[in-house]
């Protein structure tokens, strides 16, 4: 499915605003219901991710090694493997991926509506602003003010370069948001980790819990206090030594490395949508906003990251490990 790009209403030079742009078009559907919109990433990277350099600034590349055969393997090497419950990793042709993969569309399909307070925060993944197209007209603030007032979220699909995503459609002040749900395999329960069951607390301690609870209470979020420290603390310090001239690495002798990467992790995508792909079309479960479970699929042992020669193999990989974003 090609990528859609339509300019954001706030990014008009007289707003101020940085542009932003939708990379995803299509129309919610539901019964004789059609609006088409467009979509918005609603959530921006925690903090710039770190670029692998040696000690001269020189770029990393990453490649893929197989400790069996002991070589670095090309790009035409590689093939997909799917690992099975037993074990066992069955390769996956072009063919056959493609047989499996979720059927283009430009739909986001509502299949049912539910309480929005019925969905356990912890499904909630990554959320996006969903945009009325000119052709919307009324429909689209009809819609997001009826789901306002009966607290009632849209459970659906849609799927979004070559991948099917599970979503909750909301409502909150006039703007529709389309909240990308986590697939319930994906979640460990309570019981699963060895969690002991609840026990009915002293009542006289659970008042008091509620008096100190009470006397630290807010009416609302202050958005200061959820602001990441941590990252403009980062920021700051690159800031300063960057002025200072001391360990400054030219940026455009890293634009080479960011293809290799880019080349390298789409294998394990791919992977990743083989999974869903397959759990999507093993069924659906009853009385649940998500899915049945996919199989679980791990990375084969056949391949893993390695350095760009064999030889440095030891001495790259101390320097290898990668800065959470």
């Amino acid at each position: 499915m090609p990528e859609h790009h339509r300019r954001s209403p706030a990014s008009d030079a007289s707003s101020g605003a940085t542009p932003v742009r939708s990379f995803w078009s299509g129309t919610i559907t539901f019964g004789l219901v059609s609006i088409p919109v467009d979509l918005f990433a609603a959530a921006v990277p925690r903090q710039k991710s770190m670029k692998l350099v040696d000690e001269d600034g020189h770029p990393l590349g990453r490649r893929y090694w197989c400790p069996k055969h002991e070589k670095v393997l090309d790009d035409d090497e590689l093939v997909r493997g799917y690992e099975t419950d037993s074990g066992k990793v069955v390769v996956v042709t072009d063919a056959e991926f493609a047989s499996v993969a979720p059927e283009k569309s430009r739909d986001i399909e509502l299949k049912r509506f539910v309480a929005l307070a019925d969905i356990p925060p912890f499904f909630f993944d990554r959320p996006y602003f969903l945009a009325p197209d000119e052709r919307a007209g009324k429909a689209y603030a009809l819609l997001a003010e009826t789901m306002a007032k009966t607290g009632k979220a849209g459970i659906g699909s849609f799927v979004m370069r070559d991948h099917e995503y599970l979503v909750a459609i909301v409502a909150e002040q006039g703007v529709l948001r389309a909240e990308v749900l986590r697939y319930a395999d994906e979640l460990r329960s309570p019981e699963a980790i060895g969690l002991p069951k609840a026990e009915k607390g002293d009542a006289a301690r659970v008042r008091a819990f509620a008096r100190e609870i009470d006397a630290h209470a807010e009416a609302k979020v202050d958005r200061a206090e959820l602001a990441d420290l941590e990252a403009g603390t980062l920021r700051k310090a690159a800031e300063q030594k960057a002025k200072s001239g001391n360990g400054v690495v030219s940026m455009a002798e890293l634009e080479g490395d960011e293809d290799d990467a880019a080349a390298s992790a789409q294998v394990i995508d791919l992977m990743q949508v083989l999974r869903d792909s397959l759990g999507a079309r093993a069924g659906k479960g009853a009385g649940s906003p998500a899915p049945e479970a996919a199989a679980p699929a791990r990375k084969s042992a056949a391949t893993k990251s390695a350095p760009r020669e064999p030889a440095a193999k030891k001495a790259a990989a101390k320097k290898t490990k990668r800065a959470a974003d």
